[in-house]
């Protein structure tokens, strides 16, 4: 089971020795996975003890170091996202410099030690449902890396979470002698893939300890309390999620078109709403207000607004309301009481869709009022174990 993480470490500014452990450095953190496509900006809802920033997209490389630069000297990842674009396959698991004639993953690794990561992350293709090959050659490329300082990432099709796959992962991380870094991909949530992916992703965090979970939402709090290594929840809505190489990213009828709203979490429901959907929701009704630090008893229905600085406030507010999750985690002995605790504030979130559509006088359908999302419920509804 992965240990707490140590209050007041900080990585130092630069880490470039390859013999440095990636883990200790990252250990009990909820990573925040930012926009590359933006120059990155200093989080104060970020907290300082358990929170790092995973520099997410194809210019992670150059931002991160911007980021060094203006003084962050917090955990640090670059995530090129390179199964947005490339599928491993059993000749190239890895996407390296098509530039370069001579590209290595240790150039690629080292490359991002050189611009101030903690740790570094193998730019590995994405792995398609059942694509045995491709995982076996991660397996055996990880094996032949000859530095303490990395994590190995695994960007997997949701499918090998199913019964018929999840045991054949298992096995893999078992043979990858490093820390591995799961992140699911499909479109819309990843957990809603099939009944048993949010049971199969504990079971693989509890099984190795040394499994992270990236770019996800409110699944790495829950992988988190089970024995994640660490976990990433992105900033936005599309890095909190990512697709398969070569697909368009599906929406919903009500964000088609027009400007993109940001994505609003609710504390008390324990789930992620569009802001235009908040703002139909609360049009006539007082709105659900929140007591974080960001929005201090302010109604959540203001972020129906498509500018910069409105979607910046949203993720503020977002950041500031998952972290106070994370410490309450990180306070609890690992196990059973972190467990039943993650439980329980997940099932008190079940009980508060019914008072809420009450209160406002709609039924839990999709076009009135809140629907339980499917992961929530199961989180809190499966056994829990020591």
């Amino acid at each position: 089971m992965a240990n707490p993480p140590f209050p007041g470490r900080t990585p130092a500014l630069r880490i470039l020795d390859a013999s440095v452990p990636a883990a200790p450095l990252l250990q009990g953190r909820v990573l925040l996975h930012e926009n590359a496509n933006f120059i990155p900006q200093m989080r104060s809802p970020l907290n300082g003890d358990f929170g790092g920033i995973v520099m997410t997209g194809e210019m992670a490389g150059e931002r991160a170091f911007h980021l060094r630069a203006s003084g962050y000297d917090g955990p640090l990842l670059i995530d090129i996202a390179a199964y947005t674009t490339h599928t491993a396959t059993q000749d190239e698991p890895f996407l390296l410099d098509g530039d370069d004639l001579f590209a290595t993953v240790d150039t690629e690794l080292q490359m991002q030690k050189a611009r101030g990561v903690s740790a570094a992350l193998t730019p590995t293709g994405y792995i398609p449902p059942g694509a045995s090959k491709a995982l076996k050659a991660v397996m055996e490329q990880s094996q032949r890396i000859e530095r303490a300082d990395t994590i190995v990432h695994l960007p997997i099709d949701t499918v090998w979470l199913t019964e018929e796959y999840v045991g054949q992962l298992i096995a893999a991380c078992e043979r990858i002698p490093h820390p591995k870094a799961l992140t699911p991909i499909r479109q819309f949530d990843p957990m809603e893939q099939a009944k048993d992916v949010p049971a199969n992703l504990r079971r693989v965090v509890s099984e190795r300890p040394d499994v992270a979970v990236l770019r996800s939402d409110l699944a790495a709090l829950d992988a988190l309390a089970h024995g994640a290594l660490f976990s990433g929840i992105g900033a936005d809505s599309a890095r909190r999620h990512s697709i398969p190489p070569g697909e368009k990213p599906q929406v919903s009828k009500e964000n088609q078109g027009g400007p993109q709203y940001p994505s609003v979490l609710l504390p008390s429901l324990m789930c992620f709403k569009g802001a235009r959907s908040l703002d139909r929701i609360y049009m006539n009704d007082p709105p659900m207000t929140c007591t974080c630090d960001v929005c201090d008893g302010r109604g959540l229905d203001r972020f129906y607004d498509a500018s910069g600085e409105v979607r910046r406030e949203s993720e503020d507010h977002n950041i500031s309301s998952w972290s106070s999750w994370v410490i309450e985690i990180a306070s609890r002995k690992p196990g059973l009481e972190r467990k039943e605790w993650w439980r329980d504030r997940c099932a008190a979130a079940v009980d508060q869709y019914a008072l809420e559509n009450q209160r406002l006088g709609l039924s839990a359908n999709a076009k009135a009022g809140f629907q339980v999302p499917a992961p929530l419920r199961a989180w809190a509804t499966l056994p829990v174990t020591p």
